[in-house]
């Protein structure tokens, strides 16, 4: 096969590829606010979403100038090297979005072609114009950098717009509606509708219609000669449908709002962003036909064609493309690790920070301006204006939105409603106006307002919000940078000819396979986790019974890992006991978000049961105890091994392996008692606490004479003594524990 119809069809390949990871990061665009409502069953958004995607498709703009020429000039460049660029981006976009899929968070398709067309393009520029002996000077002829400017300062401003408008206009509207919307819906709940729906409806025919062929129908035109008087027409009828569906059937005309404007994002994501992912491939198909109807040599051909011709991308390709898209909504696992992203940054309730974002200097430096602004704007804002909206988050208003029920929806539909109808008006507008944008930064941006005007971002959970705002909005700068330079790089060799093209594909194609690996052994030991939790927030069961479910299982895991460590020491077994410590760790670091949920699931508990939440959270600080006292151990035993110290003696390691013994059938014992029906045995279970303690304390008294009167290193003696020291601290927990649900329940 020909070297460049192989890239031509490699760039149609990728194309589907680029089309699988570039939406599961933009599926969060047109989903997050229907998933975090609730509004229905997920089945049913993705049927929606997929719905607008493939009708998108089929009103698709064609092939967008950014794809063609808007970031380069390929007149200047020849046909071999205009391939060159189009491999060059496709790859490194490949890359780009499969790692922030596999971090879970948003990026913008439109800024990575932007800054991966201008890399490729740069350095390809470059090597031509050295190639040909041209001045430094003439480099800069490769590149429109007027149209590239333009686009870059568009696309970054509207995040601080899309941001600030969310602030204000949410503000308003939940003054208007408050928390307990159902009492304001029969007045405020239509007109609401109406407009939201009319604003769908004029984004669709804005962004959704705009350079289709439908856009030159006769229609059209009348349409937007009488636009005002038609929008107004809309208004009116929608709202009249609006107030009779809520009269009549009882149906919340919100849900329609949040319905409609996930459809018509879905439509115009795909109608606009898809040439994102085809644009570069359809444009190098096109410019190969160009070249195999020429009969010019592939290094003399220059690329008028692309640079004055418009093109338009295959009617059965936009089919294959939106079903591809699709089907990817609907399957991807990295799609809804970035939608759970944008949810946990905005749900309304306060302790639901995402734990992934640790806190920095600069996210504390932000709520502490952002506080310190808060106070200077409550002397500005009249008193009754701010008393009528602190109305709308009294404590048990906010109580009941912000359930701890595993069922209860991020937030409610008053905001999921705003968020729609609120970037539809963003992303219409900017469009009508021929302004660029990306629709990632702006329903992104959207949403993080509106959760701040719903004072969703408490005192509680603001420093870790803004940490992960902050994380994301990096990653878009990052997304520039990292567009840019690896789009480069790859060009650079793939310049260097067929054999470096080959060696890179190799590497890119080993890359996403390791990363898909590695991405899907974290989503597994994340289900194990959440399925812990799970027990924590099982429906048929009480909070005592489910905090005691979990507490059990938490157990029979430490007791498992404290016999590896006991085993591995008495083996020399390093590998087994770096298992072990791993897994410790990350229970340990389980126990933190227990503890929290244990706190968060007692306010389910009536008044009478205070008793049964002290027992609830004095069990998850006994076994974070527990498995810090584990941890302990089999670190200090896996850096006694690791560092190739004395091996044990053969007397310590039967003791060793009698307290192994000893130990499990206390941790069996253990279980088996907070088990039963009426409670554990206390009277039993100190009996046996009695015998395993005054074995630790006899053969510890043993071992300090040991110490004494022979020369043991001191790192033996060190571990020697934490094994026993350790194994006390945690039978004593393991019997505190039982003592607070024997005392409870007997």
């Amino acid at each position: 096969m020909d070297y460049l119809l192989f890239i031509v069809a490699l760039l149609l390949v990728l194309a589907i590829a680029d089309l699988i990871v570039g939406v599961s990061n933009d599926a969060v665009n047109f989903l997050n606010s229907a998933i975090g409502s609730k509004v229905t069953t997920y089945r049913n958004i993705i049927l929606i979403a997929s719905a607008g995607i493939l009708a998108g498709c089929f009103f698709s703009s064609g092939m967008m100038e950014i794809a063609r020429k808007g970031i380069f000039q390929p007149q200047h460049f020849t046909f071999d090297k205009v391939m060159w660029i189009f491999l060059a981006v496709m790859l490194a976009d490949i890359v780009l979005f499969d790692i922030f899929n596999a971090l879970g968070l948003p990026t913008s398709t439109t800024v990575s072609i932007v800054f991966e067309l201008l890399g490729a393009a740069a350095i390809v520029g470059f090597l031509f114009a050295a190639e040909k002996g041209e001045a430094i000077g003439e480099v800069m002829k490769y590149i429109n950098a007027e149209s590239t400017f333009s686009i870059i300062s568009g696309i970054f401003l509207s995040i601080v717009i899309a941001f600030t408008a969310g602030v204000a206009v949410q503000y308003v509207v939940r003054s208007a509606f408050t928390f307990q919307y159902e009492n304001r819906l029969k007045s405020l709940g239509a007109p609401f509708s109406g407009m939201g729906i009319t604003v769908i409806i004029y984004f669709l025919l804005i962004k959704g219609l705009k350079g289709t062929t439908l856009a030159q129908a006769d229609w059209v035109g009348t349409l937007n000669e009488n636009l005002v008087v038609f929008i107004l027409l809309i208004l009116v009828v929608t709202t009249a449908i609006s107030f009779w569906l809520q009269r009549q059937f009882r149906i919340n005309p919100i849900k329609i709002v949040v319905i409609a404007g996930t459809f018509s994002l879905a439509m115009a994501f795909a109608g606009n962003d898809l040439v994102n992912f085809i644009g570069v491939p359809i444009a190098g198909l096109v410019a190969y036909q160009n070249w195999a109807e020429s009969g010019v040599p592939a290094d003399a051909l220059h690329q008028d064609y692309l640079a004055t011709s418009d093109v338009i991308v295959p009617t059965y390709m936009l089919g294959i493309a939106g079903l591809v898209m699709a089907l990817t909504i609907w399957l991807s696992a990295k799609a809804k690790k970035v939608t759970e992203t944008e949810i946990s940054l905005s749900k309304q309730d306060e302790d639901g920070s995402d734990d992934r974002f640790k806190p920095n200097t600069v996210s504390r430096r932000v709520v502490k301006t952002a506080m310190l602004l808060g106070n200077v704007f409550d002397t500005v804002i009249p008193r009754n204006i701010k008393r009528r909206y602190d109305l709308s988050f009294e404590r048990d208003k906010l109580r009941k939105a912000t359930q701890v029920d595993q069922d209860a929806p991020a937030f409610d539909l008053i905001r999921a409603g705003t968020n729609l109808v609120l970037a539809s008006i963003l992303i219409a507008w900017a469009t009508s106006l021929k302004l660029p944008l990306s629709t990632t930064y702006v329903t992104f941006m959207v949403a993080m307002g509106t959760s701040l005007a719903d004072r969703a971002w408490g005192r509680e959970s603001a420093v870790y919000r803004v940490t992960g705002v902050l994380s994301v909005i990096g990653g878009w700068f990052i997304t520039a940078l990292f567009a840019f330079s690896v789009a480069a790089f790859f060009a650079f060799v793939i310049y260097q000819g067929v054999l470096a093209t080959a060696i890179l594909l190799s590497m890119v194609v080993i890359y996403i396979v390791i990363s898909n690996i590695k991405f899907a052994h974290r989503e597994r030991r994340s289900k194990k986790e959440k399925s812990r939790l799970s027990l924590l927030e099982e429906p048929d069961l009480d909070v005592y019974i489910r905090s005691k479910n979990t507490l059990v299982t938490m157990i029979i895991e430490a007791s498992g890992h404290y016999s590896t460590i006991l085993n591995g020491i008495r083996n020399g077994d390093a590998s087994a006991i770096k298992k072990a410590d791993d897994e410790l760790l990350k229970l340990i670091k389980y126990t933190y978000k227990l503890k929290r949920n244990s706190l968060r699931a007692i306010r389910q508990l009536g008044a009478a049961d205070r008793r049964s939440a002290e027992v609830i959270v004095h069990g998850a600080d006994l076994i974070q105890d527990m498995l810090q006292s584990a941890k302990f151990l089999s670190t200090e035993s896996l850096q006694y091994i690791e560092n190739l110290h004395e091996p044990l003696a053969t007397g310590f390691i039967a003791t060793l392996e009698g307290l192994g013994v000893k130990m499990d059938k206390f941790f069996t014992l253990v279980i088996n008692q907070l088990n039963e029906d009426d409670g554990p045995n206390v009277s039993l279970i100190r009996k046996s606490r009695n015998e395993i303690r005054e074995f630790i304390n006899t053969n510890f008294g043993n071992e300090i004479d040991l110490i004494r009167r022979k020369n043991i290193g001191s790192k033996q003696a060190l571990l020697q003594t934490s094994i026993f020291l350790q194994s006390r601290d945690i039978q004593a927990v393991l019997f505190r524990i039982c003592k607070i649900y024997g005392r409870f329940e007997n």
